[in-house]
């Protein structure tokens, strides 16, 4: 499909989530599967596997962001994609620059947008930024997705042999992230892996917003998005900041439709309204 194709809204392609029609929402109910075979060298020689399909992992990394989003500092970025994937080239003694092949993790424009903003890939380069056409578009079951990732990425390299490869992975809210750097060319000299533990502890260590489930008075939008069945829009969720204290809060707007296609026709972000707590329920009215 062309990008226009992608961003016409019609019976189609209908709104699920604000910003993002059908086609851009990822299917995680797919009959597809994928499958790796993995052995050290001694068992593939005694298995014979031709030496040509070998693959090897030169350098690995993972680690998650603040597990609850109203946690983060903010909803643009993320601390454990900008660490995991330079500690995964580090590794493997390559930079992002030496990548013949790169598969990030798409279940979303968003995720691809964060992830290019953390590790310095433009988004129009010449590479590509997927070697599947990208979950929305090719599928796969949930987060099996990097399975099929890594699968492709397994042919395309054994098609140009020496030559390196990324893939990136991710689950939940853009949570969880994961990094692999693969080559069929032999890792040279032992192959150590930093522990895990070691980048976590220092992710889990960043500062965290302050939330509020009571909040009251003048406030202001992070972040939102307007729900929508096929009849159109029922409910949004707003993700705010007090301006007296700057607190964070999650609220409702009123969901008539007036207020729900007001979001969608005007920017919402930095928009100012008022909140208010009652019977255990916020609401944000938007100005």
């Amino acid at each position: 499909m062309s990008a226009a194709r992608l961003a016409t809204i019609d019976d189609d392609n209908r709104w699920i989530g604000f910003p993002y029609p059908r086609y851009m929402n990822a299917n995680a109910f797919i009959d597809q599967a994928a499958a790796l075979v993995m052995t050290s060298v001694g068992v593939a020689r005694e298995l014979g596997i031709a030496r040509e399909r070998w693959v090897f992992l030169h350098g690995c990394a993972e680690g998650h962001d603040h597990w609850y989003v109203s946690d983060r500092g903010d909803f643009h970025s993320s601390p454990a994609i900008r660490a995991v994937v330079p500690r995964a080239l580090a590794m493997a003694g390559k930079t992002l620059a030496e990548m013949a092949f790169i598969d990030l993790y798409s279940c979303f424009a968003s995720a691809i947008e964060v992830a290019c903003a953390e590790i310095g890939l433009a988004e129009g380069d010449a590479r590509g930024l997927t070697v599947t056409g990208g979950l929305p578009f090719f599928g796969g079951p949930g987060n099996n997705y990097v399975t099929h990732a890594i699968a492709e990425t397994m042919r395309r390299v054994r098609a140009a042999p020496g030559r390196f490869a990324l893939v990136t992975a991710n689950g939940n809210y853009l949570t969880k992230h994961a990094a692999g750097v693969y080559s069929t060319a032999p890792v040279l000299g032992s192959w150590q892996r930093e522990p895990p533990t070691r980048l976590q502890s220092e992710l889990d260590r960043l500062p965290k917003a302050h939330l509020t489930q009571t909040p009251h008075g003048a406030a202001t939008i992070e972040t939102y998005t307007v729900m929508h069945d096929r009849a159109g829009p029922v409910y949004s969720v707003v993700f705010g900041r007090l301006q007296a204290t700057g607190e964070r809060f999650i609220a409702n707007t009123p969901s008539d439709a007036a207020t729900l296609l007001d979001l969608q026709d005007r920017e919402g972000i930095g928009r100012p309204g008022t909140v208010s707590h009652r019977d255990g329920h916020n609401t944000f009215v938007p100005d």
